[in-house]
């Protein structure tokens, strides 16, 4: 296979597991287990990879903005707005924010799917997000011989580990009690 056909197969994979909302492995687990298997160069993976990931995000963004919304009660969505509005106003915060979030291993969908209920500008929210994927999936790649043992565990134990699981809840959950939080009185907006 050649270099071009593995990062087509990379950004196509990457896309469609960024897009679905829970129990998809982290990012940065495929990206390992494609470098240690079919050897791409290590900074155009770490791209490919980032902008896959981030056109993923924002997809599960307009899903979440869109069709989720109507899932939730008035008071819910009113607290979203708050949010929204409160990142809105305060964009120098804004960025910081959520570029540090990206440098972290963890998944990214939770903060979509709020981002998306609150309808953050998601403009910004991709840039952080993009640039600090492409310094954070370059160092996970780069380090993957760690795991290279243990790859093959993050797709044989996603769905059976009842830790993974209780996780992917407790996500799901964050979701609905960011709802529930009347942000407006908290931040003072």
């Amino acid at each position: 296979m050649g270099f071009l056909e593995t990062l087509i197969i990379i950004a196509v994979f990457i896309y469609i597991i960024n897009v679905i909302p829970v129990f998809m492995p982290p990012t940065w687990t495929i990206l390992a287990f494609y470098y240690i298997k079919l050897h791409p160069p290590l900074l155009p993976a770490a791209i490919v990879g980032a902008v896959a990931a981030t056109l993923g995000r924002i997809t599960l963004y307009y899903i979440a903005k869109t069709r989720f919304r109507k899932f939730f009660p008035k008071n819910y969505l009113e607290n979203y707005d708050s949010l929204g509005n409160f990142f809105r106003k305060r964009k120098k915060l804004s960025i910081p924010l959520f570029l540090t979030y990206a440098f972290f291993p963890i998944s990214s969908n939770y903060v979509y799917i709020a981002a998306g209920l609150a309808k953050i500008d998601i403009r910004l929210l991709a840039a952080s997000f993009l640039l600090g994927r492409i310094f954070s999936y370059s160092f996970w790649i780069a380090t993957s011989h760690i795991v290279i043992n243990r790859i093959d565990d993050v797709f044989s134990s996603r769905f059976s580990n009842i830790g993974v699981i209780i996780l992917e809840l407790l996500g799901l959950l964050i979701i609905i009690v960011i709802g529930k939080v009347n942000w407006k009185k908290i931040l003072k907006i």
